[in-house]
């Protein structure tokens, strides 16, 4: 049986623990068969005081009975422990920023501190210990781009620096008689077709790409993100990839790294995710990495219809090649210090639309709604991210239907209230955009700006009562200081902005009161 995995990033809005078993059983309904837990912060690290919020640590007993639970439910728990990159959880703290290679940006270990690689074998003994039934840990390894600064300082190479960190770590592993899993981004960055070979029977890649998939890819991922020059010659071709300044070329690929990636060169456009061949013609083991949260996609909505083109056409390119499987991965927050995303409860979706196209059959996951009328909500949603205004009907069309779901209604409600949130938005958004377009006109009406000084209220009030409601909803749930931070980067500063716009608006109602009684 393929791998279907989710992954559990924890460093976000915290669950409640009275969560836990459900999660596990819906997750075995949609047919996943592993959970890939990132916990940073929130494990219990014995001789550490590192917690953000102490309130949202998971105990011993519950880490041993979340893993005793999902086996029940036919899912492996596998810990992810970062052992060089995204540290910021850790060296946030005064104590332990001098391990970090960049003090101004703490995150990346610096690998000749000797006592701060032993600090990261410690935390990675405990993970691993703290999971014994577990086949696999995951050793992390994704954007340690401190590495860069430290092969300059040291007069190294990166990927050797790289591949050595990583044979250290895969000795302790292997003392536990577990199978590490990397992600592969950093390798993939700083390709070198002839340095990988001791490690193909050693470690399972995870190669992640979070992109929308349809068809030929435009843009390329290896050694940085390729695109072909030629599309230079095109600039109001619409279908045209993004380029920049800071844009790299594939004709400017090494002959070697031009052999490489021939195969999966068609004209100007790649093979999409043709990571997945490229380890698998090395001789890897490989479980891709997609997304059903992805760390830009902000604290409201999901942009649906983008990620289930991702998971889908993982599916595929897991099914040409024959590998493992794939976790989907689900970011909480971009890193430890970003704002939190939306929460788990909307992606249900897009973790049922994987499973069904990894060849599982999972269970609809709103009973009491056809499935056609869920997947279109579910579309128009992902669209009105984009390009329609259309959440404010979808949200009472779901309102409409909530007393007919028959299992799931909390996450319905969570959908629906995420809709009403993105309508409000959009109009916090034109009562700003009406300031900030006629503040500079000194022909004020004020007509205009008492119109527009009670939609500011109107909006006001609005934002007070859907604050309101999503604490009471949400908070059944989550809790924690992250609770807090969501709700405040939802409301908090539209709040201020708004309140500043009335201070705009009262004023420029008293200049036209006086301009045009003048005469």
């Amino acid at each position: 049986m393929p791998v279907i995995g989710v992954h559990l990033d924890l460093k976000g809005v915290a669950f409640r623990p009275t969560y836990d078993l459900q999660l596990l059983d819906d997750l075995r309904s949609q047919k996943v068969n592993m959970v890939l837990v990132e916990y940073e912060d929130v494990f219990p690290f014995e001789g550490l005081d590192i917690a953000a919020d102490r309130s949202t640590v998971w105990s011993r007993r519950r880490i041993a009975r979340f893993q005793e639970e999902a086996r029940r439910r036919g899912i492996e728990v596998v810990p992810l422990q970062q052992c060089l990159g995204h540290l910021e959880y850790l060296f946030c703290w005064k104590k332990y920023r001098r391990f970090a290679e960049d003090q101004q940006y703490p995150s990346t270990l610096k690998l000749d501190a000797r006592k701060g690689k032993e600090l990261i074998f410690e935390l990675l003994r405990q993970m691993i210990e703290a999971h014994p039934q577990s086949r696999y840990v995951h050793v992390g390894m994704d954007e340690a781009h401190g590495l860069k600064k430290a092969a300059k300082r040291l007069g190294r190479d990166v990927l050797d620096l790289f591949l050595e960190h990583l044979d250290e770590l895969l000795k302790i592993v292997a003392r536990f008689g577990k199978t590490p899993l990397v992600w592969s981004d950093m390798l993939e960055d700083h390709f070198r077709p002839d340095a990988f070979a001791p490690f193909k029977d050693k470690v399972i890649m995870m190669t992640w790409d979070y992109n929308k998939v349809a068809g030929r890819a435009k843009v390329g991922r290896l050694a940085g993100l390729r695109v072909s020059r030629s599309w230079l010659e095109e600039p109001q071709n619409p279908a045209a990839p993004p380029i920049s300044a800071s844009s790299t070329f594939i004709e400017d690929y090494s002959n070697e790294l031009q052999s490489v990636v021939r195969p999966y060169l068609h004209g100007r456009e790649f093979t999409p995710l043709f990571q997945i061949d490229l380890w698998t013609r090395l001789g890897f083991r490989v479980i891709a990495a997609s997304a059903v949260r992805a760390s830009a996609h902000g604290a409201i909505l999901p942009r649906y219809n983008d990620l289930i083109s991702n998971v889908q056409g993982w599916s595929e390119a897991i099914h040409r090649t024959g590998q493992l499987g794939q976790v989907a991965t689900s970011w909480a927050r971009g890193t430890t210090w970003c704002p939190p995303n939306f929460s788990i409860d909307l992606a249900w979706p897009i973790i049922n639309a994987m499973s069904e196209s990894m060849g599982a059959k999972p269970e609809p996951f709103w009973s009491g709604i056809p499935p056609r009328a869920v997947g279109t909500i579910v579309a128009t949603l992902g669209r009105c991210r984009e390009d329609w205004r259309l959440e404010g009907r979808i949200a009472a069309e779901m309102e409409s239907l909530s007393p007919k779901v028959r299992k799931h209604r909390y996450e319905w409600d969570s959908l629906a209230l995420a809709a009403r949130l993105l309508e409000l938005q959009r109009r916090m958004d034109y009562a700003l955009l009406e300031v900030d377009f006629f503040e500079a006109n000194n022909r004020p009406v004020a007509t205009e700006w008492r119109r527009r000084l009670s939609e500011q209220a109107r909006v006001l009030k609005d934002m007070d009562a859907l604050r309101r409601r999503l604490r009471t909803h949400f908070g059944k749930r989550y809790h924690g200081d992250a609770f807090e931070e969501w709700l405040k980067e939802l409301f908090d500063l539209h709040i201020r902005r708004i309140k500043e716009a009335q201070r705009i608006s009262r004023r420029k109602l008293m200049v036209a009161r006086k301009v045009y009684a003048a005469r």
